[in-house]
């Protein structure tokens, strides 16, 4: 064979090779074999982080918005600074709820992970929010069962 010959050879069994890979099955970019920590990309949630569960906090204002107001911002600054600095897999995702209207004001939700629902309590008491007793919440485990959510 000349060297034209081979560098063709060797150049349709590197493309044969990446279009078999493309469609091999892939694993989920966040499962307990492939744990992801970065806050950055796309992480799926079908699998907390390994050693933890998965908890939701639902929260509803219990005193007026102007009181609320500071608190929410060093909320937000928490919610921040939990998903720069994400050391122990927390994986937190925050947000507020609205009405039918797209009007806020119906409280939180928060989806994170924790070792058991006590470390999950310490956990949520952190927030400025709970701290000051700006709402009333919820905690509970959540196990996913049917589909995934994607995380960008």
């Amino acid at each position: 064979m000349q060297s034209t010959d081979l560098s063709l050879l060797l150049l349709i069994v590197t493309a044969t090779t990446l279009v078999v890979e493309s469609f091999m099955p892939q694993p989920p970019l966040y499962s307990k074999t492939h744990p992801s920590t970065s806050n950055r990309g796309t992480t799926l949630m079908n699998a907390a982080p390994d050693g933890m569960k998965w908890f939701v906090k639902t929260e509803q204002f219990c005193k007026p918005y102007p009181q609320v107001k500071p608190y929410l911002e060093a909320h937000r600054e928490w919610v921040r600074s939990l998903r720069e600095d994400n050391t122990e897999q927390q994986i937190v995702v925050s947000g507020y709820r609205v009405d039918e209207n797209n009007k806020p004001g119906g409280g939180g939700l928060m989806i994170f992970a924790a070792e058991d629902h006590d470390a999950a309590e310490a956990f949520v008491k952190n927030d400025p929010l709970i701290q000051n007793e700006c709402v009333e919440y919820k905690l509970n485990r959540w196990i996913p069962e049917t589909g995934d959510i994607s995380l960008e």
